[in-house]
């Protein structure tokens, strides 16, 4: 497709806003196909109605997929990472797919014409999400090694250590609150309420008020004393990370911190777009060709059950010797909720798979008598929660902000010449049910969904996941589950990133999307 082919193209879906639905609406909707299944058309006249809505929002999800990682709200060139730039070519060509060579299923030739474009798209799916967590093993290295063409010169470590031997020091503070380095490049709320860049190498000296104020004058002055702004403004609001606010948990430097809260936010977006996208498309095709919908009235106990089961069993195999006791405590087993029961399996079978992981690396002269692992499950009116609690030494509160990060990484980086092994190449936990029989065949670290996706998981209709940890003692994490069926998926508003996310770099990037609108 033409570069002018492809912007006509964006430029239908980049003013839409996606349809949030709930698991009310999935579940009822599946029953619904389900019960005509068994009709002489094998449920295609059924299926007519919802296979017009999803071919009107499928172009809008994956079409603001497609501007996103055009616009990189994050500071590094991921675009420079051959994985992602791959995986924009996929959905562009996914989007050309269902906008212009899929006519509208108005009739059943149409219809089942649609229904063939769906399980393609369900199968180039596997490929997009292998592209995603490459492009990350990618990106991780990347910004380890300093790669010029992804990591902008100001969040190298010689800026770094010159802006310190500058300014006497990584941040300036403020009375209540303690802000990144400004001599770096970095968004700020100017006195017009706009988010805005500083250009340091614009600033001239600038004036100071009678009441100990700076003078904004734009970008031809600066305060000659740091800048004091409220609580609420700058990196605080802008990052909205609690490490922002917190000096102690920065990384060396409050600009670094910055720049990986932006990335993580646009991957948080990223992945929460592929989970519905995901769901939205394997959903249907599941109805139809496999008999069962994705979305179901579920007992949670069994799931956790079989979670347990299952990474005990992998932790033994790879360590040789029996895993850590996973004892499950529930004192209302009965409960049953609306959910997706493959996406509670795959984050329960991470959070213990870590639990047990922990465990025995922090007790490694041992080879019996571990702790034992709780796995608590409690039920009240609004939420089904969990408590995965283990002894396995716990993590320092200076490391706590690094788990949500999505550039940490056990594994080196991808080399897409070489395939991963055929039991990870056909396993998905977002895209196919079957990871539950597979999961047993995966390692016990370096491959999984990671726990900032888990917490993506958790989040898309309404739920979360916490950890709380003692250095020395252990780390109990918390996943929680919303019970109502009319739990929403989740405001993805790619402008409402866009503008909340300005990127930390010099000079701010023109917006693609404003010129596609």
């Amino acid at each position: 497709m033409s570069t002018k082919a492809g912007n006509d193209l964006f430029r239908r879906f980049a003013s839409k806003e996606m349809t949030k639905l709930t698991l009310s609406q999935y579940y009822t909707a599946g029953r619904h196909l389900l019960k005509q299944r068994n009709s002489s058309d094998g449920g295609l006249s059924a299926f007519r109605l919802t296979a017009g809505f999803l071919h009107r929002e499928l172009p809008v999800r994956i079409g603001q997929t497609v501007i996103g990682l055009k616009e990189n709200p994050s500071p590094y060139d991921i675009r420079q990472v051959p994985q992602f730039k791959a995986l924009m070519d996929n959905y562009t060509d996914d989007l050309s797919l269902l906008a212009d060579r899929t006519p509208a299923p108005s009739t059943p030739a149409t219809t089942e014409q649609f229904v063939d474009t769906l399980r393609r798209l369900k199968s180039r799916s596997k490929a997009n999400m292998r592209l995603l967590a490459q492009g990350l093993r990618e990106l991780s290295w990347a910004i380890n090694s300093q790669d010029t063409r992804i990591v902008p010169s100001f969040l190298r470590p010689n800026t770094v250590r010159q802006r310190a031997q500058t300014c006497g020091g990584p941040h300036y503070y403020s009375s209540t609150l303690a802000y990144p380095d400004l001599s770096a490049p970095m968004a700020y709320l100017a006195p017009s309420g706009k988010m805005e860049m500083t250009d340091p190498a614009q600033w001239t000296q600038g004036s100071v008020q009678p009441d100990g104020e700076a003078k904004y004058q734009g970008f031809g002055a600066v305060p000659s004393v740091p800048q004091q702004w409220a609580p609420n403004k700058v990196c605080s609001e802008f990052c909205d990370e609690a490490s922002c606010r917190n000096p102690r948990l920065w990384i060396n430097d409050g600009t670094q911190q910055c720049a990986e809260n932006q990335t993580r936010r646009f991957f948080d977006w990223l992945y929460s777009m592929n989970l519905g996208t995901q769901l939205l498309i394997e959903d249907h095709v599941a109805i139809l060709d496999y008999g069962h919908n994705l979305v179901q009235i579920i007992q949670p106990l069994d799931i956790a059950t079989r979670a347990a089961h299952d990474a005990s069993q992998i932790c033994e195999r790879h360590y040789g010797f029996p895993a850590p006791v996973v004892k499950i405590i529930a004192p209302k087993s009965g409960v049953t909720t609306t959910y997706v029961p493959h996406h509670l399996y795959s984050m329960l079978f991470q959070l213990v798979k870590n639990a047990l992981r922990a465990t025995v690396e922090h007790h490694k002269n041992r080879r019996s008598a571990f702790p034992v692992i709780k796995l608590v499950m409690s039920s009240g009116d609004e939420d089904v929660s969990f408590k995965v609690s283990d002894e396995g030494g716990g993590i320092p509160l200076s490391q706590v902000d690094a788990i949500w990060s999505y550039l940490e990484t056990t594994k080196g980086p991808a080399d897409a010449s070489e395939p991963l092994p055929s039991t990870i190449e056909k396993r998905n936990a977002l895209s196919s049910i079957t990871f539950m029989q597979r999961a047993i065949d995966l390692p016990l670290f370096g491959e999984g969904d990671g726990l900032p996706m888990v917490r993506q998981i958790a989040r898309y209709f309404g739920g979360d996941l916490d950890l709380v940890s003692m250095e020395g003692v252990g780390t109990d994490a918390y996943l929680h589950l919303s019970r109502s069926r009319n739990a929403m998926e989740p405001g993805l508003n790619l402008h409402t990133l866009l503008e909340s996310s300005m990127p930390v770099s010099e000079p701010a990037r023109p917006s693609s999307a404003s010129t596609l609108a």
